[in-house]
């Protein structure tokens, strides 16, 4: 048994500290609501152990802000990070937690990447669709972010990204085509369209 010798709350970090036998516990000021315990309180081993939960909980919550300071994350990027330091189950739940309170949305994260990536960094776009898939982003808000371009002539931007990369004035050499070609693959962009832009380079 533990006496709870006292309990106090920060409204300032929406925190609480409790005190018990002299070992102080921070946590939540919500667990301190589901705990339901007050100062002269006896407590069991049982609710101990719940008190010591909840300050594992608020530290790994701690620790996911840290993470999204550096930058946002996705859900599963958010997660994973976290199971390195704490519970598989805790590391999903908080996770979840922040998706719930909007400090993570992976559907507001594809569409920024998805520009980034297409109108900053000319990727093809099975190429946007391998990254943000990397990145633990589901397929339905990687489709949804990409939908906007589907419908876009992209031989201009492989004639962009060609001229960018390689020297067109070696595309006579077939194997030198080959190399542009599997270049313009890796980037992203579709085989008929490379091809179809090659054939033009060539007519020239």
């Amino acid at each position: 048994m533990c006496i709870i010798e006292r309990v106090y709350k920060d409204e300032n970090s929406n925190e609480a500290v409790i005190i018990c036998e002299g070992q102080s516990y921070r946590i939540t000021a919500h667990d301190l609501a589901s705990l339901s315990i007050e100062e002269g309180e006896s407590i069991d081993d049982e609710t101990l152990e719940l008190i010591e939960e909840a300050v594992l909980r608020l530290s790994c919550i701690k620790k996911a802000f840290d993470y999204l300071s550096y930058g946002d994350l996705s859900e599963k990027q958010l997660r994973d990070k976290l199971a390195r330091k704490f519970p598989k189950e805790l590391s999903s739940d908080v996770a979840a937690l922040f998706v719930e309170r909007g400090y993570v949305n992976d559907a507001r994260l594809a569409e920024r990447y998805a520009e980034t990536f297409y109108c900053f960094k000319n990727m093809g776009l099975a190429r946007i669709r391998n990254e943000l898939y990397r990145r633990g982003i589901s397929r339905e808000d990687i489709e949804n972010a990409l939908e906007k371009y589907e419908d876009e002539d992209q031989r201009d931007r492989i004639i962009e990204f060609i001229n960018k990369k390689y020297d067109v004035s070696k595309l006579d050499d077939v194997k030198y085509r080959q190399k542009v070609y599997a270049g313009a693959i890796r980037a992203g962009f579709n085989g008929s369209d490379v091809a179809d832009v090659l054939r033009n380079f060539e007519s020239e």
